[in-house]
């Protein structure tokens, strides 16, 4: 039988590439997001954003609801299916930072700050990755 039949293939197909990880647990953490939203918390591009959000909701882990107004509004939500990767994203996430905590490696604020190990700070989760115009 061919290796992309086990579990743990499909799983990685599914939620466990280099960006689904981030934008699950941001839709988790703001219940409902915006694409522009996604654009200032990660340095990612439209292009893979959009591969991944349709990739998402193909797999059912995402609905994305259209609203009917002018200009558009599109808005991300989790499914049922895809509220019950996030204790899965947990564990993981609690591993990777205890990890890196016993090794001494610095941690992305943003993602304490989702996962419960930092308060909030409203402001810089709302544009982690900008660059300040002054320091380039």
């Amino acid at each position: 039988m061919p290796i992309k039949n086990d579990p743990y293939f499909h799983v990685m197909k599914v939620f466990l590439n280099r960006w689904k990880p981030l934008i699950i647990k941001a839709m988790d953490f703001d219940k409902s997001t915006r694409f522009n939203r996604f654009t200032r918390q990660l340095p990612i591009s439209h292009k893979v954003l959009t591969a991944n959000l349709r990739e998402l909701e193909q797999d059912g882990i995402i609905e994305r609801v259209a609203f009917h107004e002018t200009p558009p509004r599109v808005e991300y939500k989790l499914t049922e299916t895809g509220i019950t990767i996030i204790p899965i994203l947990e564990t993981l996430y609690d591993w990777g930072w205890n990890d890196m905590k016993r090794k001494g490696l610095q941690i992305d604020p943003l993602g304490e700050m989702w996962h419960g190990y930092r308060e909030p700070d409203i402001s810089a989760m709302d544009a982690p990755f900008k660059k300040d115009k002054k320091t380039k």
